[in-house]
């Protein structure tokens, strides 16, 4: 277990539903090595955000268990939990969630602020970031100033300042045009490459999809490696 930076085992989730309930997955496993990126496919409702979340420590299982480097992220404190997301985790959505009063440089330095790193070396550690992403000429800029494009770009920043062990990322290329898009799936794949920090991305993009390590597919509540397929 050294290696693998998350581990899900038999994993459920299910939410009431009138006096029902509705059975979103059920006992699924999942792992993620040291170094690896894991695509997950699957139909809009098929629960492929739930399971980010889940893997991400920000939503509870009904059943099952996940390790996130060694620890078991759901019988921590909620303090805890969030100490080990922003050390080991780093997330990229669909809509970037930037704060939108922040300059680029003040937004992707917020993750090193809140682990306590001194400020000038926040600051220093987020320009890089910045320039690795193309937008050293935009670091003062405010998200409403930036295109679609370079609000994702500062998010994948963000993302990477803490030198996560791993990134998960829900449709990073969702929001965006077929051009801004291709240019920022390249970008996911040279920082995959450059930095070796681990990927899973829930993801519509085939082309995407196809350029990670493995391939997995969420559908009827249970998920399954297609890599080969």
């Amino acid at each position: 277990m050294s290696n693998q930076i998350i581990r899900a085992e038999k994993l459920s989730k299910s939410y009431k539903e009138g006096k029902g309930k509705l059975s979103i997955f059920d006992s699924i496993n999942f792992k993620l090595e040291e170094g690896e990126s894991v695509a997950i496919l699957g139909s809009s409702g098929s629960g492929k955000t739930t399971l980010l979340n889940l893997l991400g420590g920000l939503d509870k299982p009904n059943a099952g268990t996940v390790w996130v480097n060694g620890h078991d992220v759901h019988k921590l404190s909620e303090r805890k939990k969030g100490l080990v997301r922003n050390e080991y985790l780093g997330f990229v959505y669909q809509f970037h969630h930037l704060l939108p009063e922040f300059t680029a440089l003040e937004n992707v330095c917020m993750p090193l602020l809140i682990g306590k790193t001194p400020k000038a070396v926040a600051i220093e550690k987020a320009k890089e970031l910045l320039a690795r992403v193309g937008l050293s000429e935009r670091i003062a800029h405010k998200p409403s100033e930036l295109s679609g494009g370079e609000r994702q770009r500062v998010a994948i920043a963000r993302a990477l300042v803490n030198d996560p062990k791993c990134v998960l990322m829900d449709e990073p290329t969702g929001n965006l045009d077929e051009g801004t898009a291709n240019n920022v799936q390249q970008l996911i794949m040279e920082l995959k490459d450059q930095l070796k920090t681990s990927f899973v991305v829930v993801t519509h993009d085939l082309a995407l999809a196809r350029k990670m390590d493995r391939v997995m597919h969420l559908e009827e509540k249970t998920l399954k490696d297609i890599t080969e397929q």
